[in-house]
């Protein structure tokens, strides 16, 4: 398993770095101090794992994150900090774990264990359980309870009967994690079970007007509308 370390302190670097290297199983992929250099090196050595400091000189470990939207396999994060406070935060960006300094190597060989072996990110399933967190409230439900997701600019609504929580995650993230067999992406805006999908009508645009079995309506532009026949016809 390839890591990244991202610290902008050198000596907290080299003791992550220590550590790792009395792990077996573990190549070091290359160490940066500030986002814009673990940027290039993510995008040029293609970590299986950030270990990823937060506050960080001219960016936090979330915007980095935020930056890697179009990688189509992204490592996975365990967050290393000094600070408590972005605990419940971290759930939003899926950290495998959250690390507080100073590190025993005990702590970080038991988080390193949480990493699935086989590198990045893999697609979930229906059966994957998911966290959502929206302003104080919480929810744990099965992505199959999910029904649709709807793009609200860097934001995305969540339908499910029991809420609609507005989680920040973009659209095009989600997507490259949800069940392709199970959802669809319907338009720009719009991502959706298919086993909710009660009515479909064309519409005047060239598209189909679906009604979801929760009574929610939206739409399948025209030009996923030519994809979705494609992958549903006989």
């Amino acid at each position: 398993m390839k890591v990244l370390v991202i610290d902008d302190s050198r000596l907290a670097r080299l003791e992550l770095i220590n550590q790792l290297n009395q792990c077996q199983g573990i190549e070091l992929a290359g160490q940066a101090e500030n986002v814009e250099q673990a940027k290039a090196l993510i995008y040029q050595t293609e970590p299986d794992l950030l270990l990823l400091d937060i506050d960080m000189p001219g960016g936090d470990g979330f915007s980095l994150l935020e930056q890697l939207d179009e990688l189509p396999r992204k490592p996975h994060v365990i967050f290393v900090t000094a600070f408590d406070c972005y605990a419940l935060k971290s759930f939003d960006y899926h950290a495998k774990d959250y690390l507080l300094k100073p590190v025993t190597a005990v702590r970080l060989q038991s988080a390193l264990a949480k990493v699935p072996v086989g590198g990045p990110q893999s697609e979930m399933t229906l059966q994957s359980q998911v966290f959502l967190k929206d302003g104080e409230r919480c929810y744990f439900i099965t992505l199959s309870d999910v029904y649709a997701f709807e793009a609200q600019g860097n934001y995305t609504k969540v339908y499910f009967s029991a809420g609609q929580p507005l989680i920040y995650r973009n659209l095009a993230t989600l997507e490259q994690k949800l069940p392709k067999q199970s959802f669809f992406r319907a338009s720009r805006s719009w991502i959706v079970n298919t086993q909710y999908i009660q009515t479909i009508e064309a519409s005047i645009s060239g598209g189909f007007e679906l009604t979801l079995k929760s009574g929610l309506q939206l739409e399948i532009s025209r030009r996923q509308a030519v994809a979705f026949k494609q992958l549903w016809s006989l």
